[in-house]
């Protein structure tokens, strides 16, 4: 009897070792979604960046600043502008704009001694990175010439004038004898460039700009 009982024993445990052992796959897991919470933070963060690049636009209109004056030198693109007996290093960039009788022109038609209209951002005191740079029409010195970027206070269109805030001032401008400026396109409070003619203490205006 016992040896009967061995000898079952010993055959189970053959046919046990003789199974092939069951493999054990692991489930593969689910790929992980990306973070919701890092794509809220992207979006915010690309709507930010679009903001303080509007932002930084609105600031840089701000800053314009607009000088007359006549070319005393010329170097790699670079100017040297008397402005009234100041004088003011003009640099430029890919996206400065040269203009003259309101046609495209090259930097390189410029000319000592052109009279020119710079309008760009003050880089420090007597550095100007030029946006545009017009060449315009000689005049007696009588009649000075300058650019502004000023407020609409009001206008009257019977009487022809535009009132703006110049350097904290209201002050009344009539439109100049070749005046381009149309007064029923422009509202009160705009802001503009403009270019300002005096003349025997009389202001007036020759083109304009909304910004």
């Amino acid at each position: 009897m016992k040896k009967l009982f061995l000898s079952l024993t010993t055959i189970f445990l053959s046919l046990t070792l003789a199974q092939p052992a069951l493999a054990i796959t692991a489930t593969p897991s689910a790929t992980p979604t990306p973070d919701i919470e890092e794509k809220y933070k992207l979006i915010v963060q690309e709507n930010v960046s679009s903001i303080a690049a509007k932002l930084q636009e609105k600031v840089n209109l701000m800053s314009l600043v607009g000088y007359v004056g006549k070319i005393t030198t010329i170097s790699s693109g670079n100017l040297t502008v008397d402005s009234h007996g100041v004088l003011l290093q003009i640099t430029s960039t890919a996206k400065t704009v040269y203009l003259k009788n309101n046609s495209p022109i090259k930097a390189t038609s410029l000319a000592i001694g052109d009279k020119v209209i710079i309008i760009g951002t003050s880089i420090r005191d007597g550095i100007i990175q030029a946006k545009r740079v017009s060449v315009i029409k000689d005049e007696p010195i009588l009649v000075k010439t300058t650019a502004v970027i000023a407020k609409v206070v009001s206008i009257d269109t019977k009487k022809k004038t535009l009132t703006l805030t110049i350097n904290g001032a209201d002050q009344i401008l009539t439109l100049s004898k070749k005046s381009t400026v149309k007064l029923d396109q422009l509202k009160v409070d705009q802001t503009i460039l403009g270019i300002v003619k005096e003349y025997d203490g009389t202001l007036s205006i020759s083109r304009a700009k909304t910004l």
